[in-house]
């Protein structure tokens, strides 16, 4: 139950908060995307489920934010410095495989050969 007073938010503005966390990307860039108001992404934002996790960090540097379908395999090494640069980790292309194990196991992200493909949505 939310709090009296408290306005609900909306599914893109959780969207939007959840994209907004990520190193880089601006609250100007998720209110674009989303066409929602930066006031809406700020009360969305004080939800601890806003935060990215280490998967879905990994799965945004690797589909660009979600704006990329597919791309080389190769990409993980760009994707395992990315991922040790914002969590001091570690991070290897092994690693990172592990972590995207959820999404390929749901069947959004895929492996093939020395292509990968995402049918998801991210955020």
């Amino acid at each position: 139950m939310k709090p009296r007073g408290e306005k609900a938010t909306s599914p893109d503005a959780r969207r939007a908060a959840k994209l907004s966390h990520v190193p880089g990307v601006t609250l100007a860039e998720a209110c674009q995307r989303f066409s929602v108001t930066k006031a809406a992404i700020t009360r969305a934002r004080k939800a601890p489920e806003s935060r990215p996790s280490v998967a879905e960090l990994a799965l945004a540097a690797l589909t660009s934010n979600g704006t990329s379908a597919s791309g080389a395999v190769a990409d993980l090494a760009g994707v395992a410095s990315w991922i040790d640069y914002v969590n001091h980790d570690g991070s290897t292309i092994d690693t990172i495989r592990e972590v995207l194990a959820p999404f390929v196991a749901a069947g959004v992200l895929a492996f093939e050969g020395d292509r990968w493909r995402f049918t998801g949505q991210w955020p």
